[in-house]
């Protein structure tokens, strides 16, 4: 799968569907992918995304490697506040 990042908006939206694909994919009671996607399109969720991946780049990432990372941190954290486990 190739995708595009011309810009920070295009990670935003990149990361917060790819971790809410991952998340919903476990099969979690209560975290289907509308329940997921509800809570990562929340305006607070989306600028956090905004501020890591702007983070990174800033610090020399590139675009790719700034939405692997972000995406990471973001589907652990889910997980952890969640109470999912992130290993099986």
């Amino acid at each position: 799968m190739n995708i595009r990042i011309r810009n920070t908006e295009d990670a935003v939206a990149t990361i917060a569907a790819l971790a809410t694909k991952a998340i919903a994919k476990g099969n979690h009671e209560g975290h289907d992918l509308e329940a997921v996607g509800e809570r990562m399109t929340c305006t607070q969720i989306l600028d956090r995304i905004r501020t890591a991946y702007e983070r990174h780049t800033a610090r020399g990432a590139t675009p790719k490697e700034a939405v692997i990372t972000v995406g990471q941190t973001l589907v652990a954290t889910y997980c952890e506040s969640a109470g999912i486990p992130t290993t099986r």
